[in-house]
C-alpha cells in the first residue's frame, strides 16, 4: 500500500513507508538533499511536506527515484492515511 501524490509543479510520487517521522518515497523526479517535497492528496487539505535526506535513482519506471526524508508538519489525521512500517 502506499500514499499517492501530487506535487504542487506537476508530477507524482508516492509514500510508500513511513513510521509517522521518516518516510520513504518514489518519486517523477530528482530532490537534492535538503529540499522539502510538497504534495498533496484528495482525502487531506494540507499538504504533506517532506524534508530530503536522501535521493537515488533506482529503475526506469514511472516513478524512478527512492526518496528518503522526514515528515514536516503532519497532523494525526494526515498521520493516519500514512502506510505505516511493518516491524
Amino acid at each position: 500500500m502506499s500514499l499517492a501524490l501530487v506535487f504542487e509543479g506537476g508530477g507524482d510520487w508516492e509514500i510508500v513507508e513511513s513510521d509517522g517521522t521518516m518516510a520513504v518515497a518514489r518519486s517523477s523526479r530528482p530532490s537534492p538533499p535538503g529540499s522539502t517535497l510538497v504534495g498533496t492528496t484528495a482525502s487531506t487539505s494540507r499538504p504533506f511536506r517532506l524534508k530530503v535526506r536522501s535521493c537515488r535513482k533506482v529503475d526506469e519506471s514511472a516513478l524512478p527515484f527512492v526518496i528518503e526524508g522526514r515528515l514536516v508538519d503532519v497532523t494525526r489525521d494526515m498521520k493516519a492515511l500514512l502506510p505505516m512500517k511493518s516491524t
